[in-house]
């Protein structure tokens, strides 16, 4: 099954970042380990179709802001459940939803049922390189469920597991999942 994990956000707008940094955390322990693709993208609407044609299936990590749960508190949504975000939900383009039925009506391949990890954020609007503490720990709990999903669906293999000592724990750590990554 051909597979993306998409992270969408801004690593230069404080806890926007979450989405771009999980995927870039996932892919420094999985990227070998599997045959699933990692991108990133600080873009919504009609460039969601470019990057997710041809998938069966997608994870797609984004920062939400709700106002009802704490911050980093990691939503589990599907298409149907989506809430308003800085890119599902675009002022200037079209939203997450309506890219995906648009591009369905074109009869493009799309990935069927997307699982969408959210992590509920305050600030994501600072200018800042960095992750709030709370926001900062929710990257190895978003992606121990990430990885959960993977397996429950048979992507990658049962034993693979994120340890504790896997966990972001330094700044210098924290640091170098801002530096770009190449997409596979």
């Amino acid at each position: 099954m051909k597979t993306l994990v998409l992270g969408m956000g801004n690593t230069l707008l404080n806890d926007d970042a979450i989405g771009i940094i999980v995927v870039r955390y996932l892919q420094s322990r999985l990227g070998n380990l599997c045959n699933i693709d990692f991108k990133e993208t600080s873009w919504g609407g009609f460039r969601i179709i470019d990057l997710m044609r041809g998938y069966d299936y997608a994870i797609i990590i984004d920062s939400i802001k709700t106002g009802q749960t704490e911050s980093g508190f990691i939503h589990h949504l599907k298409t149907s459940d989506l809430l308003p975000t800085l890119r599902l939900n675009s002022y200037h383009d079209i939203n997450f939803i309506t890219a995906i039925k648009l591009a369905e009506a074109l009869n493009e391949k799309m990935p069927e049922d997307p699982d969408i990890f959210a992590v509920e954020v305050i600030n994501n609007f600072t200018i800042k390189e960095s992750l709030s503490p709370a926001i900062k720990n929710s990257i190895f709990e978003c992606s121990k469920k990430i990885v959960e999903t993977l397996k429950n669906k048979n992507l990658i293999e049962d034993k693979f597991e994120l340890k504790l000592s896997d966990k972001i724990e330094t700044e210098d750590e924290l640091s170098s999942l801002y530096v770009e990554m190449e997409s596979v």
